[in-house]
């Protein structure tokens, strides 16, 4: 698949509906490479990647429920919402690792990792996995599990697996949400 190919096939999947394989280890280290590509200011990294998978998928749990303890009235649907996470073939949990000491921004900082997760869903479905991102509250046990430093954020919770079935995605043109700038006319709709 090429990368214009990928870019334009690309779609999130449900958790629920990624099943096994996940990546093996020599393809997920290609999808992990090909995250460290993304445009870096200052070429100081400020992501880190944790992989959770087999066992540590099911010890997890734990740590969700302490997440969530008190947060959720309807258990029937938290405990769902657990399973499904807990069966999901592999998540890779990208946070920032921000130099505050640093020239480059913490904005910039922050894009750079945000472009690292959208790297990784990219390398994935163009090797054949499905995945979705989703963004996480950075607070009480995860931090703890994860060892972040205090201003320390998670950027993205990306599961992957092999998606059950493959669909098309629905997209928008850029046109409604392009606009075209020279001094005489000002903003333009793109015509």
């Amino acid at each position: 698949m090429d990368a214009i190919e990928a870019l334009m096939t690309r779609r999130s999947y449900p958790r629920g509906s990624l099943i096994q394989p996940a990546p093996n280890r020599m393809a997920l280290e290609k999808i992990l490479q090909a995250a460290m590509t993304v445009p870096d200011h200052g070429n100081i990294k400020p992501w880190r990647f944790v992989v959770i998978q087999g066992k540590g998928m099911t010890d997890l749990e734990g740590v969700l429920r302490a997440m969530y303890e008190g947060q959720v009235e309807d258990e029937i649907y938290f405990n769902r919402f657990i399973e499904e996470i807990i069966n999901t073939p592999m998540m890779i949990c990208v946070y920032t690792a921000l130099n505050t000491d640093h020239k480059v921004s913490i904005l910039d900082q922050q894009l750079a990792g945000g472009a690292a997760c959208e790297h990784i869903l990219l390398a994935a479905h163009a090797m054949g996995f499905g995945g979705i991102w989703h963004t996480q509250e950075t607070e009480g046990a995860l931090r703890q599990m994860l060892q972040m430093g205090e201003e320390d954020q998670v950027l993205g919770v990306i599961s992957l697996g092999t998606p059950k079935r493959t669909s098309g995605a629905k997209r928008q043109s850029f046109a409604d949400y392009t606009l075209e700038w020279n001094q005489q006319s000002g903003l333009q709709p793109w015509a």
